[in-house]
């Protein structure tokens, strides 16, 4: 069995990223769902709705990153599958620099939005009354969005070790410090500033102490032959703008910019709603993600060796978990949500169940997308997904809009799932099966001959 220590060491890190990110979600359900709602009936539902604004726009300047971290993840995976040492820091020497670079970049764009651009030009008419509010609010945001990019680096480097698991801890232990930080001292200084600094602060913290225990523990990430190297700066940049393609631009897509187009056309109080609702859509991601980080560092590893059986049976088994929690989510939603948002966030939530159907909707669109998108990063195809994905949230954004003009919320979620299922999970479960049976054919399972060359991994970093 030649290839079973691999799979052994393979599947133990698959199954303790689970297992630690069960109890991760399990902290970001009592922030979210436990401390947040408290703060929303301190605060009412107009002002915790400026918070929502604020905590899904500021954090758009992020997405100049350009996929540095998950692209150096993925270049951390295949040198340390060779134990290449030396390439390992150079990779991520030049990952700090330019992410460095990146977030003094984009702080200094968020300055000057803030400094010259009035907030009613910003975010619409309706939030003019708030924006002695906002604008000391948003100033702290920018401060966190640069810590939120340092530390983000640290998570991504762990998963190209594959040590999932040991990002889910510290992003539990940060998760609960903030939950309790929100429980007991919004009830002394209700504010949107405060929440902010709650909320985000100790998990960006924890993770600090997270990078500080990892270059300990790995010296020559930063040792002497550790140098920035501009061709491996290219490399990374080159690389990762198809992962923000396919991540950061969806994000700012699906959260940012359609909470600006939703307080814009109905106000801060239907923003309140629409993020009570994409917490529940982060909270469904989450659960395919603590499988496909994991998968997508452990199908790397496979590559290399050509095992088809195992990226088979992972690849099944991932199907399968999508398939229970998106009719898990769907049913709950559908018959409790409007119940359970009243209870949780008080009486200004008032909510229909046409909402929850369009989401669950939506939630079964992008689960399947996330889904293919993770095997396909492992897998070496993520280029060839940026364009099926743009073009599906494109016009899931189009038929969104448009649909929420006439009948609410719940059609801007429906609208955006269905263009994204037609336009995008089609292809990308297309490109899966096709490079699954490229992987399963003779020449690339055999000793390769002269006519015959071994297929190898695309090198391309997701």
């Amino acid at each position: 069995m030649p290839h079973q220590p691999s799979r052994h060491r393979r599947n133990r890190s698959i199954r303790l990223a689970i297992v630690t990110s069960l109890i991760s979600k399990g902290s970001t359900i009592v922030l979210q769902f436990g401390s947040l709602p408290i703060a929303a009936r301190l605060l009412g539902r107009e002002e915790f709705g400026i918070y929502a604004t604020i905590s899904l726009s500021v954090f758009m300047v992020a997405m100049l990153e350009l996929g540095i971290g998950p692209a150096l993840a993925r270049g951390i995976s295949e040198a340390s599958a060779k134990g290449d040492k030396q390439r390992e820091g150079q990779l991520y020497v030049s990952g700090a620099a330019l992410l460095a670079g990146l977030a003094i970049l984009g702080s200094l764009i968020a300055a000057l939005v803030l400094t010259f651009v009035p907030i009613p030009v910003l975010f619409g008419e309706k939030y003019a009354p708030f924006a002695e509010t906002m604008r000391p609010a948003l100033w702290l945001g920018v401060f966190l969005m640069v810590g939120q990019v340092a530390v983000e680096m640290t998570d991504r480097v762990r998963e190209g070790y594959m040590e999932a698991g040991i990002v889910n801890a510290w992003g539990a232990v940060g998760n609960i410090v903030g939950a309790i930080v929100v429980f007991i001292g919004i009830q002394y200084q209700p504010s949107v500033s405060f929440l902010l600094l709650a909320v985000f602060g100790p998990n960006i913290l924890a993770r600090a102490i997270s990078t500080v225990s990892m270059i300990r523990d790995r010296p020559w990430l930063i040792g002497r032959q550790a140098r920035p190297e501009r061709s491996t700066m290219k490399e990374l940049v080159k690389d990762g703008l198809s992962y923000s393609a396919t991540s950061f631009v969806v994000y700012l897509v699906e959260y940012s910019l359609c909470a600006l187009i939703v307080g814009r056309i109905s106000g801060p109080g239907a923003v309140a709603v629409f993020h009570v609702m994409m917490a529940i859509t982060t909270a469904f991601t989450g659960m395919l993600v603590m499988v496909g980080r994991p998968i997508w560092a452990a199908v790397v590893d496979a590559m290399e060796s050509s095992d088809h059986d195992w990226l088979t049976t992972v690849t099944g088994r991932y199907y399968k978990f999508l398939g229970a929690l998106t009719a898990l989510a769907a049913i709950v939603l559908i018959t409790a949500g409007p119940w359970l948002v009243l209870r949780i966030y008080g009486d200004e939530f008032v909510v229909g169940r046409f909402l929850f159907i369009g989401h669950a909707c939506f939630l079964l669109a992008i689960g399947w997308r996330r889904v293919n998108r993770y095997l396909l990063i492992g897998l070496g195809l993520l280029p060839q997904t940026v364009f099926p994905i743009l073009l599906g949230l494109a016009v899931g954004l189009a038929m969104g809009v448009a649909g929420m003009m006439q009948w609410g919320l719940g059609a801007l979620f429906a609208g955006m799932g269905l263009g994204t299922l037609l336009f995008s999970g089609l292809k990308l479960q297309f490109l899966v099966r096709e490079r699954l049976q490229n992987i399963g054919t003779p020449s690339s399972v055999q000793t390769p001959d002269l006519q015959a060359p071994p297929i190898k991994p695309d090198r391309t970093m997701a």
